[in-house]
């Protein structure tokens, strides 16, 4: 009778014991669920999978639910950055897919336009979407509705403040450090390199000519980032007075007429060459006025002639490979 008792006694609570693990299991899931509020799901595959979520406050103040840790992202301006910190796009536009500085680093990366084609995007299945704050509100709302979209400012910064801020949406910040800490040592051995091949007040002019009609003159952004901050070459004085008020470097150029030329050429002169259609434009007007004839740079022979690739273009890899370029042609002289 005992050993019934026993046993009914046994039953019972083997029984509560099994409810409580249910009901505990219960209030696991519902503590999880509030835990993970901005957790989203994933599809892969027919499988629904929980996927981590982050706030991020992007450049235009937007708050946005966006993967801790994103797999597929697409980018309509930051390829160059991207693949500097690690991360290879599924997707990015074609003005960025260009450069040849980058052959080798963007296979399989798809092309999904400029201005951004939505159905291309839409295809790619991105679980992120990075653009810049220029982005068409009418092209963003669309694209928003693909994956979280994040902007982050191309003008509000230099080359290396994009580079961390794309970091900071990728949680690759300290790789963003790495690298910009990486480029400064080698601007220093740079620096070190080209140590007495310029007089203490020698002064570099820095020019670009585009089609038919343009001139520019540079500041210490785009093509001037190698030129004055990482070799910290002098430049002219209208362009030093111009940097002495721009500590962001948010100036980029001037435009200027030809007889602007024997005010602002310093003793050594650089010449972006945009495009051959400048070859036969603006550069050949230039060239044949008796105003270039008479500066003392090219009187002297200290004209240095370069392509927009990779010269042109503000990113991290592009300077990298600018600055090699810089000491290569600094050290073989004029061209």
């Amino acid at each position: 009778m005992q050993q019934k008792y026993s046993l009914k006694i046994g039953i019972t609570l083997g029984l509560v014991s099994f409810l409580m693990l249910v009901l505990a299991a219960c209030g696991s899931t519902v503590s999880n669920n509030q835990t993970n509020e901005k957790s989203g799901t994933d599809t892969l595959n027919g499988q629904s999978q929980a996927v981590a979520m982050r706030e991020y406050v992007d450049a235009t103040g937007q708050k946005i639910n966006i993967p801790a840790n994103p797999q597929r992202v697409v980018t309509t301006q930051y390829l160059d950055a991207m693949l500097a910190i690690g991360v290879k796009p599924v997707g990015a536009a074609s003005h960025v897919l260009e450069g040849d500085y980058l052959k080798g680093k963007i296979d399989g990366i798809a092309d999904i336009g400029n201005p951004t084609n939505v159905e291309k995007v839409l295809e790619l299945q991105p679980d992120l979407i990075i653009a810049t704050e220029d982005t068409t509100p009418e092209v963003k709302e669309q694209l928003e509705k693909i994956a979280p979209t994040v902007s982050v400012s191309f003008g509000g910064g230099d080359v290396f403040k994009q580079l961390q801020d794309v970091a900071a949406v990728l949680g690759k910040d300290k790789e963003a450090e790495q690298w910009i800490a990486n480029f400064n040592k080698k601007a220093e051995e740079s620096r070190k390199k080209l140590a007495g091949k310029f007089k203490k007040d020698e002064t570099v002019t820095i020019y670009m000519t585009y089609g038919k009609d343009v001139l520019r003159v540079y500041g210490a952004r785009n093509v001037g980032h190698v030129i004055y901050r990482s070799l910290k070459l002098n430049p002219p004085e209208y362009i030093r007075q111009k940097l002495a008020k721009d500590p962001k470097y948010n100036f980029v150029y001037d435009s200027i007429s030809m007889e602007k030329l024997p005010e602002l050429s310093g003793d050594r002169i650089i010449m972006l060459v945009y495009d051959e259609a400048t070859t036969d434009g603006m550069l050949k007007e230039i060239e044949q006025s008796a105003l270039w004839r008479n500066l003392p740079a090219v009187k002297n022979h200290k004209v240095y002639f370069i392509k927009a690739d990779p010269w042109f273009t503000y990113s991290p890899l592009a300077i990298d490979q600018s600055l090699d370029e810089a000491i290569k042609m600094f050290a073989a002289g004029t061209k």
